[in-house]
C-alpha cells in the first residue's frame, strides 16, 4: 500500500506547503553556535540487543546523523549518514557501503508532507486515518501530574514518551526540526508502517515544553506492520528507544563529521528510487565500465 504511494509521489503536482523549518526557528539557530550530541538505541519487544543505533551531532546549525543497523552476522555497522542543513534547506542521505548519495530539498519534503497526509486521511484503514487527524494532538496528555512523560493512545497504538529538559529552548526546537525531517525522510525512503504524524505531534509538544525525549515506547497491535513495512505477528509488538543527550561534542565526534563531509563529496549521486531500492533497480542502473572493468552507477 505504501509502496504504491511512493511510486505515485512523482505524479503529485507542485504544492506550496508549510516549510519544514520555520523562518523564526532558522533565524534563532543562525544566531548561536551551541552544540549537542544525542545517542539513541532501538529495541524490539523484550530483546536485550538493539536492532538499531544512531548518533546525532548538532554543530554549526547543521545536524549529522549516523545510523547503524545489523549486518548479516547481526553486528551493528554504519548503514547510513544523514546531513540536515536547515539554513540551506538541504538534506543529503549517504549510503557508505555503496558510496552513493541522494539529495533532497525542502520542496520535495513539503510535497511529501502534504501528499502523505491527504493519502492517510482517505485510507481505508482506520488506524491510518486516525494518524492524520487533529485528534492525535488532542490525545497527548500527562498520565500523572508532575511526571516527565506524555502518553498518546489511539486505535491499536500507544506511545509513552519520557523526556528531560533540554539545555535551552533553542536546542529543543532544533531537535524537533531534525526529528520531524528524519520521520518524513524515513516515510519517503522506507514506505510502510504507521504514518509519522503521531510522533511528530509528540515532538511539537515536547518542543513547546523545551524538552527532548529520553525514552520512547511504542506499542502496536499484532496485525499492524512496524515502521518500514516489517510484517506484523501474533500479539502486541513493542518498539522502545533510549536517548542520551550531551551538551558537548567529543573529539571523536568532530572526526566523524570531518569524515562524513568528505564522503558527501566522494559519493556518487543517484535517483531516490535507486537509493531506496538498490536490489530492484540494480540491473537497470548499473553498467560495466569498459576501461576499468568495474561496475559504475549511471
Amino acid at each position: 500500500m505504501w509502496r504504491r504511494f511512493f511510486r505515485s509521489l512523482s505524479l503529485v503536482p507542485l504544492i506550496t506547503a508549510t516549510a519544514v523549518c520555520g523562518v523564526n526557528q532558522v533565524t534563532a539557530a543562525a544566531e548561536s553556535n551551541w552544540e549537542m550530541r544525542v545517542e539513541s538505541r532501538v529495541f524490539r519487544d523484550d530483546q536485550e540487543q538493539p536492532i538499531g543505533r544512531s548518533l546525532a551531532l548538532f554543530a554549526n546549525d547543521v545536524v549529522w546523523d549516523f545510523l547503524e543497523l545489523p549486518d548479516a552476522d547481526g553486528e551493528l555497522q554504519l548503514a547510513e549518514i544523514v546531513l540536515h542543513d536547515p539554513l540551506r534547506e538541504r538534506i543529503v542521505l549517504i549510503d557508505p557501503r555503496r558510496n552513493v548519495k541522494v539529495e533532497l530539498d525542502k520542496l520535495k519534503l513539503d510535497r511529501l508532507r502534504v501528499s502523505l497526509a491527504s493519502w492517510a486521511r482517505g485510507a481505508d484503514d482506520p488506524v491510518i486515518r486516525w494518524a492524520a487527524t487533529s485528534s492525535v494532538e488532542d490525545g497527548i496528555h500527562h498520565e500523572h501530574e508532575g511526571e516527565s512523560a506524555v502518553v498518546l493512545t489511539g486505535p491499536k497504538v500507544r506511545y509513552v514518551v519520557r523526556y528531560e529538559k533540554a539545555v535551552s529552548p533553542e536546542a529543543a526546537e532544533s531537535y524537533q526540526r531534525f526529528a520531524d525531517v528524519s520521520l518524513l525522510v524515513k516515510a519517503l525512503v522506507n514506505p510502510g508502517g504507521l504514518p509519522p504524524y503521531p510522533r511528530m505531534a509528540i515532538n511539537r509538544r515536547l518542543a513547546h515544553e523545551a524538552a527532548i525525549p529520553s525514552d520512547v515506547t511504542l506499542t502496536l497491535a499484532g496485525d499492524l506492520p512496524l515502521v518500514g513495512g516489517l510484517p506484523g505477528g501474533v500479539g502486541e509488538k513493542v518498539l522502545r528507544s533510549e536517548h542520551n543527550t550531551h551538551p558537548r561534542l567529543l573529539a571523536e565526534d568532530r572526526r566523524k563529521i570531518a569524515d562524513a563531509s568528505a564522503r558527501v563529496g566522494e559519493s556518487s549521486i543517484v535517483p531516490l528510487e535507486i537509493y531506496a531500492n538498490p536490489s530492484a533497480e540494480a540491473a537497470a542502473d548499473v553498467a560495466q565500465d569498459p576501461a576499468s572493468g568495474r561496475s559504475v552507477i549511471r
